[in-house]
């Protein structure tokens, strides 16, 4: 079983491009999976860099959780990111040196516009350009650093930084689940950590469940998840958001605000939640949180994957924000989750 990841760095370092072509040649081994993990450092180290100024406490908040699609465009991210109101964001599918997203380290880039300090974690080592459409207009680019991950941005500076695995990882280089050709090195994973309230710490975790996994497997998934949470930081006031993939909300059962009472009958990982303190009927407003790509077919569904989950604190002014620039250009496949947070 995979362990947690608390050893901070500054800058993160990559494998070369000869040891990732390494890896594609041996994609399908589960030894040769074994043997990156534990020789990559980008897979058991965490960068971090603390917001600029003196440190400060946080009083009330806007807590806002987002799946950023790459982060492909950092400037209209941030500026969508300013107009939300969000203090903290809990940012899934960051990219660093891929192609895909001009080769940038979304997640440092993303902060210096804010002007706030991060956390991020490596999820997977990218062999190739990504998904279909990716491989087909990035393909012939080689990644600069090829790694894909989660991050914490915080305007107060975080404490504990924790990469927190999920899965045993492998599942994408033994097989590429969505049979599209892409292979990783890695596996699903969480980044915690805690920021100083006036009435105590506060733990945030930024998590992205498994997209080619079902409702039992979301739930064992947020089971490690809160007991690695608590035996790190312990049960105390926390907030816990991201893309959860509970696709199966779409599919069955009410809508809408509806659904928010009781959940659990179709997405068990609400149960787990509950049974760890967390309460989501007040951070959350039931909408859907997906967004069609401009390239995608019409009458392709809408989901509810994105939820913010808390305990031990009040929450309110759930919202979700659209992922559009200013201009009204498509920014990411998912909106922008968020609530009002306060001791």
């Amino acid at each position: 079983m995979r362990r947690p990841v608390t050893r901070a760095i500054a800058a993160m370092t990559a494998p070369s491009p000869q040891e990732r072509d390494a890896a594609a040649a041996a994609r399908g081994s589960a030894a040769a999976h074994a043997e990156f993990m534990a020789a990559w450092p980008c897979l058991s180290t965490v960068e971090v860099a603390q917001p600029p100024g003196p440190a400060r406490t946080a009083e009330a908040l806007t807590v806002a959780a987002w799946n950023i699609e790459r982060c492909k465009n950092v400037a209209a991210s941030a500026a969508l990111i300013r107009r939300a109101g969000a203090d903290v964001v809990l940012a899934t599918e960051m990219d660093h040196g891929m192609a895909r997203s001009g080769q940038r380290h979304t997640t440092r880039d993303l902060a210096e516009a804010m002007g706030v300090g991060y956390a991020f974690g490596t999820e997977f080592v990218e062999l190739g350009a990504g998904d279909l459409r990716e491989t087909e207009v990035f393909g012939d680019t080689p990644n600069a650093q090829g790694l894909h991950g989660n991050a914490l941005l915080s305007r107060w500076p975080l404490r504990e930084v924790a990469l927190i695995p999920l899965d045993d990882g492998g599942g994408w280089f033994l097989r590429a689940p969505k049979n599209d050709g892409q292979y990783r090195v890695g596996g699903r994973m969480a980044m915690g950590a805690r920021i100083d309230m006036g009435a105590g710490p506060l733990t945030l975790a930024s998590v992205h469940l498994e997209s080619e996994s079902d409702a039992a497997g979301r739930q064992a998934q947020i089971a490690r998840l809160l007991e690695t949470l608590d035996a790190l930081y312990g049960a105390g006031p926390a907030v816990v958001g991201g893309d959860l993939n509970t696709r199966d909300l779409g599919d069955a059962g009410p809508a809408g605000p509806e659904m928010l009472p009781d959940p659990a009958a179709v997405e068990p990982c609400f149960a787990t939640f509950a049974a760890h303190g967390f309460d989501w009927r007040h951070a959350n407003t039931g909408a859907t949180t997906t967004r069609l790509p401009p390239w995608a077919p019409r009458d392709r569904p809408l989901r509810r994957l994105d939820w913010l989950f808390t305990r031990g604190v009040t929450a309110g002014a759930p919202a979700v924000v659209p992922a559009l620039s200013e201009d009204g250009d498509y920014l990411s496949d998912h909106e922008l989750v968020s609530a009002r947070i306060t001791p």
